[in-house]
């Protein structure tokens, strides 16, 4: 199923009752992981993407409350303004400040975050280590996955945390927030200083936008080497460019595939209040990533 526009969303088959909403959304492959976990539970409903741009957000809050949707998914570039637009908020969410879940019950839309679950419960899967292991960078830390991914971080206990944002104004309020974690090791920076954050941790987690199109490679990442492992919570068809680039400098890179798993079995759940079919989920997942399990 293409992308709707919220133009087009009051002409579409009435058993479309989700999606995930975003600008860019076309590349979304929740879609056909939510769809097999519908269909493998005989729900008779359907999933699908809708294309929201910014400042349209409240009117696609309003008109999927109307047309009584089961709930959606939020992506870039909306989860911080999501935060205000709900009746009421998950404890986790409220705390993390974005909302990227949210489900309708009777008219009332009360919102959720998985975005910290699902990148924990990813990166111990892909590299085999509890991430309280680490000395970790996490470049876009301004944005809304970033600010969540950064709250959740601290939460957790972890020891040191350098927060990277092209404007790192954007990042002295969420520190102030921060700083009573007195066992955190926190510290921002710009992109500008990479190189040195880069000697100074050995895991970096990607929360930016970089990588949805063919950015160049920050200069500041050549100092990513062997000793790093590197997470981008962006992900394509095909390896994004900075996992091939950290690849390629002898780290060990994965992009975003099994973050999305994750938070798509923990929203399914948060929709229904039952257990999804997760296999089901991550076979239809990979299979239209091309990828193998």
């Amino acid at each position: 199923m293409k992308s709707l526009t919220l133009g087009e969303l009051q002409r579409v088959p009435d058993d479309l009752r989700l999606v995930v909403m975003g600008d860019p959304v076309d590349h979304s492959l929740s879609p056909p992981m939510q769809n097999a976990g519908l269909k493998f539970l005989n729900l008779p409903f359907q999933y699908g993407r809708l294309r929201v741009a910014a400042g349209d957000l409240r009117a696609a809050f309003d008109l999927l409350r109307e047309e009584e949707f089961i709930g959606w998914n939020v992506t870039l570039p909306h989860k911080l303004e999501a935060f205000n637009l709900v009746d009421g908020l998950d404890p986790l969410a409220q705390r993390l400040g974005a909302v990227n879940t949210v489900v309708n019950r009777s008219g009332k839309l009360f919102g959720f975050n998985t975005d910290g679950r699902g990148l924990v419960a990813a990166v111990e899967q892909s590299f085999g280590r509890q991430i309280g292991d680490y000395r970790i960078a996490l470049l876009g830390a301004g944005g809304g996955t970033g600010q969540a991914a950064a709250r959740y971080l601290v939460e957790l206990g972890i020891p040191v945390l350098h927060l990277i944002s092209r404007t790192v104004s954007k990042l002295e309020s969420l520190v102030a927030e921060l700083t009573g974690f007195s066992a955190v090791e926190l510290t921002i920076g710009s992109w500008d200083q990479l190189p040195k954050t880069c000697k100074e941790v050995n895991f970096i987690i990607n929360a930016s936008s970089f990588g949805l199109g063919d950015d160049e490679i920050h200069a500041g990442l050549d100092s990513i080497g062997p000793r790093h492992r590197v997470f981008d919570m962006v992900y394509r068809p095909g390896e994004t460019r900075l996992v091939r680039f950290a690849r390629e400098r002898g780290a060990e890179a994965v992009d975003g595939l099994s973050m999305l798993f994750y938070q798509g079995i923990f929203a399914f759940e948060i929709w229904f209040g039952k257990p999804a079919p997760a296999m089901v989920m991550q076979k239809a997942l990979y299979a239209s990533a091309g990828r193998p399990l």
